[in-house]
């Protein structure tokens, strides 16, 4: 690295307001179809659009980090919120444990579909939830 990390380039840059761009599009293509009557589609299409939304929002603060001034964590930061972390992933924990339990007992092909959808929704919430607490062990966090 020549001591410009990749990220501050206006490529970089571009390809992320681009996706950015591309989650609208996303958002509007879910709206449209939240008009269906079917209960179904209409929890999947809101489903898939607070997604977009959480992306745009998560894209943003790429963007901002950049533009702005880089994300900074100080430890004092860090251990405020770690046992929040720890509570967090304990239910985010018991929560999976409940979902497998409730597909392991189900039959309906519906059911099971939203279930399978939530455990791995649950999953990814686990595993963030991880990372966040690996950077307790991060040597330079501000």
């Amino acid at each position: 690295m020549e001591g410009r990390p990749p990220e501050s380039s206006e490529e970089f840059l571009n390809l992320i307001q681009h996706w950015q761009k591309l989650e609208d599009k996303a958002i509007g293509s879910a709206d449209s179809m939240l008009k269906t009557s079917n209960p179904f589609f209409r929890v999947i299409m809101e489903s898939l659009k607070h997604d977009s939304e959480k992306c745009k929002l998560i894209q943003q603060m790429i963007i901002d980090s950049i533009a702005k001034g880089a994300i900074k964590i100080n430890p004092d930061e860090l251990k405020e919120i770690s046992d929040m972390l720890n509570n967090h992933m304990e239910v985010e924990a018991e929560s999976l444990r409940l979902a497998h339990t409730a597909l392991a007992k189900s039959e309906l092909v519906f059911t099971r579909f939203l279930l399978s959808y939530l455990i791995a929704d649950k999953d990814k919430h686990h595993d963030l939830i991880e990372r966040l607490n690996d950077l307790k062990g991060a040597t330079i966090l501000a």
